[in-house]
């Protein structure tokens, strides 16, 4: 499912790359595709739990089957590292992005996709067990496979940021926008949209307008690294 992210953020990412002709990338939780389109020649590593989802990513020229998690990964190694979509299904995501920062070199940048639980679908994701998430999915007509979703409170975007500042690596770039499951659900449901826009209201009158808005359910945010 291709998010209307990805292209601001391949703009912002081959901007901060600033001309470079080649670059070291760590694909984190790369799965069968790569998310992030380079201008600069890439020597790619990608790190995933499934080998049958390894094995089809023909964008990586080295696959490493491991846990981001757990994984030793080489420090000050790689000039970007992306994780996209998979800081949600982590039961330890500050494990993961210790680990990932830690990677990066210095002046390296850290570019992480990942839902945002303070939205309409973020709530209902965490409150709602794993086999609603499958016929959900099936209903809406979606092959691609589906992993359990944790969706810890650690990577609600400013506790990310805040802990991103707290471990040396400065924000570069934020931008939240509203997923394609969720726009698909309300064009094919004059319910489902009401109830949305319903919720919405609800939100920005009880949080006295502090919460803009609860149909961001994306978020997309960029990190260098201090050098």
């Amino acid at each position: 499912m291709a998010s209307l992210l990805q292209q601001p953020v391949c703009e912002a990412v081959n901007a901060l790359l600033n001309g470079k002709r080649q670059i070291r990338v760590l694909e984190a939780g790369c799965g069968s595709a790569s998310q992030i389109q380079f201008k600069a020649a890439v020597q790619a590593v990608g790190i995933d739990i499934s080998a049958e989802e390894l094995e089809k990513n023909a964008a990586v020229q080295e696959k490493i089957l491991g846990d981001i998690q757990d994984y030793t990964l080489p420090k000050d190694d790689f000039d970007v590292v992306v994780c996209w979509m998979v800081l949600e299904h982590l039961s330890r995501p500050k494990d993961a992005l210790s680990n990932l920062f830690r990677a990066v070199k210095p002046g390296g940048i850290v570019v992480l996709g990942f839902p945002n639980l303070a939205s309409i679908k973020g709530i209902v994701t965490k409150c709602t067990p794993f086999w609603f998430h499958t016929l959900f999915y099936r209903w809406m007509h979606y092959k691609s496979h589906h992993f359990p979703t944790y969706l810890r409170a650690d990577i609600l975007p400013d506790r990310l940021i805040r802990f991103a500042q707290d471990n040396g690596l400065s924000l570069a770039f934020c931008k939240l926008a509203e997923g394609g499951v969720a726009k698909r659900l309300r064009s094919r449901s004059g319910l489902a949209d009401v109830a949305f826009s319903a919720i919405n209201s609800a939100a920005r009158l009880v949080s006295l307008g502090r919460w803009q808005t609860a149909l961001l359910d994306e978020c997309a945010v960029i990190l260098q690294k201090r050098g």
